[in-house]
C-alpha cells in the first residue's frame, strides 16, 4: 500500500515527461476545457465548450435519472499548485473506485501538473473533471480547475500547446466517451472589451470568471503555497467574491471557502497539521490586519453599516462565504501525511458541499442537472454582454417558469410589482409584503366564491391559498 502510495504522489509532484509528452497531455487537457476567452482579430470571444454537458450526459444512469450537481471550484496565484491538487483528489478517490482490471486510468481525466522549474502558466481557461468518488451518483461533484489569477499576458503552456484542428492520439483512442474532443458548443462576442485594458487575457481572468464561478460554486477552494503571503491571499478572497457578490442578485448560497496551504514546510508544529488548529491559528494571526490595512477596513465598515458585526477576519471573511476552512498539505517527502491531507480535504470538500445542497433544498432553490445548465447558460451570455449589470437568478426562474395566469399567479405577479417598486427605497420581506396584502387578498377571495357560487364553509376555500 505505501509502495502504490508513493509512486502515485511521485508521479503527481515530479512527473518526468518531456517535452513532447507534454505537448500530448495538454492537447488531450484540452479536452476537459469548460470555458475559456479566445482572441479573434484583437476581439476576445467567450467560448463554451459545452463540457458540463458532456459530463452530466455521459455519466448517467438508470438509477440516478434526476442529479444535483454541485461546483467546487479551485482558483489561486499562478504557480500555486491548484492543477496538483486538484489531480491529487481525483487520482486519491480514483484508485478507490472499483473498476475491472482491463478499464484504463484514464476514464478519470485529470489536470496536466506543471514543471516546479517552469515560470510559465501551465492551464489556461477553467477546465471541469467529474470527482471519480461521485460521478454516477445523486449528488456528483464537478472540480472546476480555473487559470492562475495573475498569470498576465503570457500565453499559458496549454495555449501555446493548443491546436484548434487536433485529431485525436493514440491514447484517446482508449479513452471512455467521458473524454471528447474539444470543440465549441457556444461563441459569444465579448461586448464589453472595448478598450485595449479590457481586451487583454487578464482582465476577463480576474473579472469574468470570478463572476462566473463564485455565482454557482457550493465551494470555493484557494489554494496557495506560501502561508507568509496568507494576508495577501485574504485580500484577494475578500476583492474576488465583493466584485460577485454585487453583480448577482437573489444569490441562493454563499459558498464555503476551503483555503489549502499547499507544500507546507514538513517541520512545522504537528498540531498545525490539525484543520481547526490550522484555521484558528491563521485567521487569528492576521486579526489586527482589519485595522491596518485600509481596503480590509472598507470591506469592514461596509458591512459594519448594514448592521453586521465584524470584529475579527473570520466576521469578514464570513460576509461573503458561508464557512472558513484552512487545511495544509505538506511538501514532498511526507507521502503518508500528504495522503491524510488530501483524505481530509476531500471530506472537507463533501462536508461542505452537503450543508450547500441542505440549506438549498431548505429555502427551494436547488437546481437539476438540467436547471443549473439552463442558468449557467444564461449567466454566460449575460456576462459576455455586461459585466456591470447585476445577474439575477429570480428574473431566470420567472422566465423559464412563467406565473400561470390563474387567481394565485396574479396575487403573486401583483407581490412581485409591490417588491420591485419599493425595493430601491428598502428591503422587503416575504412577511412585509403579504402582511398588508391579506386583507385585499381575503376580499378577493369572498367575491370570487361569491361570484362563481362555489358551495361550502369559506375557511375551506381559503385553505386552498394558504
Amino acid at each position: 500500500m505505501e509502495t502504490i502510495l508513493l509512486a502515485r504522489y511521485r508521479a503527481i509532484l515530479s512527473p518526468n515527461t518531456s517535452l513532447e509528452d507534454q505537448e500530448e497531455l495538454h492537447r488531450d487537457d484540452s479536452d476537459t476545457t469548460w470555458f475559456g476567452i479566445n482572441q479573434e482579430e484583437n476581439c476576445p470571444v467567450f467560448e463554451n465548450y459545452g463540457r458540463y454537458a458532456s459530463i452530466m450526459a455521459d455519466t448517467l444512469t438508470d438509477e440516478t435519472m434526476e442529479r444535483f450537481p454541485q461546483l467546487v471550484s479551485f482558483i489561486g496565484q499562478t504557480g500555486a499548485g491548484k492543477s496538483t491538487v486538484v489531480k491529487m483528489l481525483i487520482d486519491h478517490q480514483a484508485a478507490k473506485c472499483s473498476l475491472p482490471a482491463e478499464t484504463p486510468r484514464e476514464i478519470f481525466p485529470s489536470p496536466v501538473v506543471g514543471s516546479v522549474d517552469n515560470n510559465t502558466p501551465t492551464s489556461a481557461d477553467v477546465h471541469l473533471y467529474a470527482d471519480p468518488g461521485t460521478y454516477e451518483g445523486y449528488r456528483p461533484m464537478l472540480f472546476a480547475d480555473c487559470e492562475g489569477l495573475d498569470g498576465g499576458e503570457i500565453d499559458p503552456l496549454a495555449i501555446k500547446f493548443k491546436t484548434h484542428d487536433h485529431h485525436p492520439s493514440s491514447r484517446n483512442a482508449k479513452k471512455s466517451p467521458m473524454h471528447k474532443l474539444r470543440k465549441v458548443a457556444r461563441s459569444t462576442r465579448l461586448e464589453w472589451a472595448t478598450t485595449p485594458e479590457k481586451r487583454q487575457r487578464q482582465f476577463a481572468v480576474t473579472e469574468l470568471y470570478p463572476r462566473l464561478l463564485y455565482t454557482f460554486s457550493d465551494v470555493i477552494v484557494f489554494v496557495l503555497r506560501n502561508s507568509k503571503t496568507f494576508e495577501q491571499v485574504v485580500e484577494k478572497l475578500l476583492n474576488w467574491a465583493a466584485a460577485s457578490i454585487e453583480k448577482s442578485l437573489n444569490q441562493p448560497l454563499l459558498p464555503h471557502a476551503i483555503i489549502a496551504l499547499n507544500a507546507t514546510d514538513n517541520a512545522i508544529d504537528a498540531r498545525q497539521w490539525d484543520v481547526e488548529e490550522a484555521t484558528k491559528t491563521l485567521l487569528h494571526d492576521i486579526d489586527a490586519a482589519i485595522d491596518r490595512v485600509p481596503k480590509f477596513g472598507k470591506h469592514a465598515e461596509y458591512w459594519r453599516s448594514r448592521g453586521r458585526k465584524v470584529r475579527t477576519m473570520k466576521d469578514l471573511l464570513q460576509c461573503f462565504y458561508t464557512s472558513v476552512t484552512v487545511i495544509r498539505i505538506p511538501s514532498k517527502g511526507r507521502y503518508m501525511l500528504m495522503d491524510e491531507q488530501v483524505t481530509r480535504l476531500y471530506e472537507e470538500i463533501t462536508i461542505a458541499c452537503n450543508k450547500a445542497h441542505i440549506f438549498r433544498q431548505k429555502i427551494r432553490m436547488l437546481c437539476n442537472a438540467d436547471d443549473l445548465q439552463t442558468y449557467l447558460q444564461c449567466a454566460f451570455d449575460h456576462f459576455s454582454e455586461d459585466l456591470d449589470t447585476p445577474f439575477n437568478f429570480s428574473e431566470i426562474s420567472l422566465r423559464n417558469n412563467p406565473i400561470p395566469l390563474d387567481f394565485r399567479g396574479n396575487i403573486l405577479k401583483l407581490a412581485l410589482a409591490i417588491y420591485n417598486r419599493l425595493k430601491s427605497k428598502h428591503e422587503l420581506t416575504g412577511p412585509q409584503i403579504f402582511g398588508p396584502l391579506s386583507s385585499m387578498v381575503a376580499s378577493c377571495v369572498m367575491l370570487d366564491l361569491t361570484r362563481q357560487k362555489y358551495q361550502g364553509m369559506v375557511h375551506v376555500h381559503l385553505s386552498v391559498f394558504r
